[in-house]
C-alpha cells in the first residue's frame, strides 16, 4: 500500500481540487462560451434529466437554495442557453429546458470533460476504474445514510 499522505478527507478533497481546476482551465480555453463550473453542473442537471424540470427540484439535486439556482438561471438564460416555459395548467410552475444553443454548449463541455477524464485514467486497467467506482458509490452510500 501506498503512503497515505493525507487523511482520508483531505485526500479525496486534494484530488477533487486538482479535477476541476483542470476541468475549469479546458473548458476556459476550448470552449465556444464561457461558463462557471456553477453554470456547467446547472446545465447538465437540466441536459441529464428525462422528465421536466422546475427550479425547486434543481435546487434540492443541487444542494442549492431556490435564490442562488436562480441567480445562476437568470444569467444562463440572458445568454440564451435555457428558457422558462410556463405549466399550462399553473402559471407559477415554469419548467427548465435548454435551447439549441445550451443543448450545442454543455454536449461541448462533455466532450472535453471526456477528453480529460480518458486522459485521467491513463495507465490504470477497467479493473481498477470499476473498483475505483464501486469504492466511489459505497462511500457515498454511506455518508447518506450517516446524515
Amino acid at each position: 500500500m501506498e503512503n497515505q499522505k493525507y487523511p482520508f478527507g483531505m485526500a479525496i478533497g486534494s484530488m477533487m481540487r486538482e479535477v476541476i481546476r483542470l476541468l475549469k482551465t479546458r473548458i476556459s480555453e476550448e470552449a465556444d462560451i464561457k461558463l462557471t463550473m456553477e453554470q456547467i453542473g446547472l446545465m447538465f442537471a437540466i441536459y441529464s434529466t428525462k422528465e421536466d424540470v422546475i427550479q425547486q427540484d434543481l435546487a434540492c439535486s443541487m444542494g442549492k437554495d431556490k435564490s442562488a439556482i436562480l441567480r445562476t438561471l437568470d444569467t444562463i438564460e440572458t445568454m440564451e442557453l435555457v428558457k422558462r416555459v410556463s405549466d399550462t395548467t399553473d402559471r407559477r410552475k415554469k419548467y427548465l429546458i435548454l435551447t439549441k444553443k445550451g443543448e450545442t454548449v454543455i454536449e461541448q463541455c462533455l466532450e472535453i470533460e471526456l477528453e480529460l477524464t480518458t486522459r485521467l485514467q491513463e495507465g490504470l486497467s477497467k479493473e481498477e476504474m470499476t473498483t475505483f467506482y464501486k469504492v466511489v458509490n459505497h462511500i457515498k452510500t454511506n455518508a447518506k445514510t450517516m446524515g
